[in-house]
């Protein structure tokens, strides 16, 4: 079954106390960039929104995927991709045609794939599994009403005969393994691609001040130090998005994976918070931040001159156009899946009229809104406006994720391949050489890394010409 490779000289399986469950900590000293481990998932499955797009079995994209001639539901990079996923998808090919044309959800999927290697060893459920926490009993009623829907759609996909060796507890218990445990694969740019569970990876416990992240190379997790790290320091990674305050982060948390996180971050959040939720000073000739006061609800003076707030409603304004945001974040989401662009531009470019002059450029919920803008005007090929959106979201993505963040690295990539295809070639190669060096951390020799050197050398070498052809115009003048 597949694991992680073995690094008994970097870490160790401890038990973190009766809250957290097990854990990891580092058997010696890590620096920023040393890799902690490398797993391939024990199951998993590309999800069906990027359906066509990426081969089933390495989760490489391609726009010339080969369907599987029998059930014409999954999709691979050539014969030697659907070859090796057969073993898995043999069984879930006849599922698939028994069911057809309805499309078996992502969580579905993954539930039956791990029956089916539990039926596959006599019924017995793999350690794998068995190891992994459920919280079942913390489970509410929104959560047990979604497994009896899944349950029934299972039942159906997989056969009565087969649904019936499980009984409904052991997969309730395994509903909740996966709810807890499983990871959500990514792309290089940090876009979902499937789900899939990996064995030790899933020990690494949560801090909202990580000193190791989790990115992935096709399937496989990689996971690296970004921290300086001690013997004996645990070793964690974020579950959520740390650009959001500590009450929609300690709600995602609760509701996805059934904790309450309890790390320095989250213990004193009231000045991030605040700057999160801050207005823009209401002295024109100031950029400064009015940060919210969590405590009374109100806002306290201006960070940088000491102004208070002259509007009274202030508060009240900054509410709706929360809702607002909120919601059209909601909308946004809704037209990324039929790939409506234009109508996102709008939407994003709408709420972000009325947010300027009044929300401050750290605002988190503002800098959401422009990275939807950032994205869509790429769809768009809208290349000047789509940097001018992405220059806008740096200043909170370098105080808000930590130094060495894969999203940080991520976003500077992205501005700095804009910049160098616009022709900005000198700020272009400074923010790639930015990009660099937390994605050398974050990543790696990660095939993203290798992209962006590749490019940053390039760059240097366009300088070079260009800085030539000035020399010898100046000797003829």
């Amino acid at each position: 079954m597949a694991d992680s490779k073995p690094r008994e000289d970097v870490f160790e399986v401890f038990d973190s106390g009766e809250v957290k469950g097990r854990g990891l900590r580092a058997l010696k000293s890590l620096a920023p960039g040393d890799k902690v481990l490398e797993s391939t998932p024990s199951v998993y499955v590309l999800s069906n929104s990027v359906r066509g797009q990426c081969c089933d079995f390495c989760f490489a994209k391609s726009e010339d995927l080969q369907r599987c001639s029998k059930c014409k539901f999954a999709r691979y990079c050539n014969r030697e991709c659907q070859k090796n996923a057969w073993k898995d998808h043999k069984t879930e090919c006849e599922r698939i045609l028994s069911v057809s044309p309805n499309i078996p959800t992502d969580l579905v999927r993954l539930m039956a794939r791990i029956m089916q290697q539990q039926q596959l060893q006599s019924g017995k459920m793999s350690s794998i599994y068995t190891a992994l926490v459920s919280h079942q009993k913390e489970f509410d009623d929104e959560r047990k009403e979604a497994f009896s829907a899944i349950v029934t759609v299972l039942n159906q996909f997989v056969g009565e005969r087969d649904f019936q060796k499980s009984s409904s507890g052991e997969l309730f218990n395994l509903f909740g393994k996966i709810s807890c445990n499983s990871f959500t694969i990514c792309d290089a740019e940090l876009q979902p691609l499937g789900v899939g569970i990996y064995q030790t990876p899933s020990l690494l416990n949560h801090s909202c001040l990580p000193n190791c992240v989790a990115i992935f190379n096709g399937t496989k997790l990689l996971v690296h130090a970004t921290e300086q790290i001690k013997q004996g320091d645990e070793l964690a990674i974020s579950y959520t998005e740390l650009l959001c305050p500590s009450y929609q982060r300690k709600e995602d948390l609760k509701n996805r994976y059934l904790f309450g996180c309890s790390c320095s971050k989250c213990l004193s959040p009231l000045e991030e918070d605040g700057l999160m939720l801050s207005l823009q000073c209401s002295n024109f000739s100031c950029n400064g931040a009015v940060p919210r006061d969590l405590s009374s609800g109100g806002f306290v003076v201006c960070n940088t001159c000491g102004k208070g707030l002259s509007d009274k409603t202030a508060a009240s304004k900054a509410q709706a156009i929360i809702s607002k945001s909120e919601e059209t974040l909601k909308q946004i989401k809704a037209l990324e899946k039929m790939y409506n662009f234009e109508a996102i531009l709008d939407l994003a470019e709408n709420i972000l009229a009325e947010q300027k002059g009044f929300f401050h450029k750290l605002h988190f919920s503002r800098v959401g809104i422009l990275d939807k803008a950032m994205d869509a005007c790429i769809y768009l090929e809208l290349w000047d406006r789509a940097l001018a959106f992405g220059l806008q979201t740096m200043d909170a993505y370098k105080l808000y994720y930590p130094r060495n963040h894969p999203s940080v690295g991520i976003q500077l990539f992205r501005i700095g391949k804009l910049q160098v295809y616009l022709d900005k070639l000198k700020d272009g190669f400074q923010t790639l050489l930015q990009a660099e060096a937390i994605l050398k951390v974050t990543h790696g020799n990660h095939p993203l890394v290798q992209e962006l050197r590749e490019l940053i050398a390039q760059t240097l070498e366009e300088l070079r010409v260009e800085q030539n052809r000035t020399v010898q115009g100046m000797e003829l003048i």
